[in-house]
């Protein structure tokens, strides 16, 4: 019986490696390792990178399978989700504790942008700086990578970069990404109480950046003198640097955040295609979209275009790259939602299909339509309802490495399979419901105000606060719901039935009421 047993065991396992081997991958499970238990309404069956073709992912997978023994180089570019570094900072600290740690990446002097730093060191400067941002079309200075620039023109000028909390020892190798040219201000670099001269020349080696040795950093701190050592020195042109260990293997991950940036200002970083190489990446993620529709709600002709232009740029000057497209999440301009977060998420599986990208959809993962009213509602989102707050950054760099690793672990267990696609058919008609009760509605001639213009902005028309359509007994009372509060917390606070508030305020869904909406309540 016992040896019966054993065979029957035998040859299940057998039919299931063969299947999986013969092109049935199993089902992608994505496998959440942060506390999602208090919001229902994410989505975490579609926390995984997507791809419609495994080469798309190939060098992701491979540099990721082998940093133990080489280096695993991420350049990730995008907007104001990515400039304060929560969010890359928490995928960061992820992959470092799995992968070993090679660096920090890709640092700027924000406070000569006037801009807000990152949440991990503190800038300051003196003298005179011209500052530059990736988020026009005309820009007076050139750009690379990390999509600033800064330049002087007088001395003395400095730029100081202080740590919030204490530097790994193994950070010895600086990267000062400048204008190379003998007219440019050569340096010295302070950092760990010593004192390096720097020259800044004509490069002659290839590479855009200069690189210089540094001791351990104790006292938190790095500082570049700009100084003028030759009559024909001028200027000095600063376009970032990184902070990297000798180490050859681990994780450096470069977060390339430009507040308000859009998909064609890479388009304007005319120094992104000389620079590029120099990064080594393994792996790009290309996280822009939400200045894209977000002021209009609209997919403009051209954004097509300009998604495809970046990703042959990135692919042009980085060919070994895996390039990872992302969705943008569900969005609110001045208390109106934006309905456009779908078609953008379509628009990206689009191109991603045809130019051999993997996609993070987290459009679906982070709820879909509608879900940034729950994200404020738990403190996850900050009042604006466009960015999300400390706390709702750090789940998201979470979820982005649990889904790293789960496509990861699925590739493992189908290494025949050729794509990763999840469907969202089934969601799509509710979808569509909601965005309906949000369109804007026609408004009467007599609506219009003083100017004689009609205020024709997306409003939800469930008019909650109307006279029920059902009949009611008993005192009527006026109910705000105040950030947290669900349904069920409503209804025994007035000792009536949740039904009984739906059927009051006509109400589509029960798990869809906001903040400060009024509900129609008969005691």
């Amino acid at each position: 019986m016992r040896q019966s047993l054993s065979t029957f065991l035998f040859l299940l396992f057998f039919i299931s490696t063969v299947q999986t081997s013969c092109g049935q991958p199993t089902q992608p499970e994505a496998k959440i390792t942060v506390d999602i238990s208090a919001y229902p309404w994410l989505m975490p069956q579609y926390n995984m990178i997507q791809f419609y073709s495994r080469t798309a992912i190939e060098k992701f997978y491979t540099a990721w399978k082998s940093s133990a023994s080489s280096q695993f180089s991420i350049l990730h570019l995008g907007d104001s989700h990515l400039q304060s570094d929560i969010y890359p900072g928490q995928l960061r600290k992820k992959l470092h504790k799995q992968h070993g740690d090679a660096g920090r990446g890709l640092m700027f002097a924000f406070s000569t942008a006037k801009t807000y730093s990152s949440i991990e060191y503190n800038t300051e400067h003196t003298g005179t700086w011209t500052p530059q941002r990736s988020i026009g079309i005309a820009p007076k200075l050139p750009m690379g990578v990390r999509g600033m620039t800064c330049r002087t023109e007088s001395l003395p000028a400095t730029l100081t970069f202080t740590f919030v909390t204490d530097v790994p020892a193994h950070y010895n190798r600086l990267r000062i990404f400048c204008k190379r040219e003998d007219s440019s201000y050569d340096l010295f670099v302070e950092a760990g109480g010593k004192l390096q001269s720097v020259a800044v020349e004509k490069r002659n080696d290839g590479h855009s950046y200069i690189e210089v040795e540094i001791p351990p950093i104790r006292d938190k701190i790095i500082k570049l003198h700009v100084v003028q050592k030759n009559d024909y020195e001028r200027e000095f042109e600063f376009y970032g640097m990184s902070l990297e260990s000798d180490r050859t293997h681990g994780v450096i991950l470069h977060n390339a955040g430009v507040g308000a940036a859009r998909y064609n200002s890479v388009l304007y970083q005319n120094l992104f295609a000389e620079q590029l190489p120099d990064f080594d990446a393994d792996l790009v993620i290309i996280d822009f979209g939400t200045n894209d529709y977000l002021y209009d709600d609209q997919i403009k002709p051209e954004l097509e275009s300009e998604i495809r232009k970046v990703v042959a740029l990135v692919r042009k000057n980085s060919p070994e790259a895996s390039i990872i497209l992302t969705t943008a999440q569900d969005l609110y301009w001045k208390n109106v939602n934006c309905r456009s977060g779908e078609a953008f998420a379509d628009l990206i599986h689009k191109v991603a299909a045809d130019t051999d990208c993997g996609v993070y959809d987290w459009y679906w993962i982070a709820g879909a339509q509608g879900s940034m009213l729950r994200w404020l509602q738990n403190s996850l989102s900050q009042p604006d309802m466009i960015h999300l707050n400390k706390a709702g950054y750090q789940l998201k760099g979470s979820l982005l490495f649990d889904a790293m690793s789960s496509s990861i672990t699925w590739l493992d267990q189908n290494p025949a399979a050729s794509t990763l696609i999840l469907s969202t058919d089934e969601l799509r008609a509710e979808q569509a419901q909601i965005r309906a009760r949000i369109r804007p509605t026609k408004v009467p001639t007599s609506a219009k105000n003083k100017g004689g213009t009609v205020n024709s902005s997306p409003r939800p028309t469930t008019q909650t606060n109307a006279r029920p359509t059902v009949p009611a007994k008993g005192k009527q009372h006026t109910h705000t719901v105040a950030t947290g509060e669900t349904i069920s917390v409503i209804a025994r606070r007035h000792g009536v039935a949740v039904s009984d508030i739906a059927k009051w305020n006509d109400l589509k869904s029960i798990n869809k009421i906001y903040k400060g909406q009024k509900l129609v309540i008969f005691k």
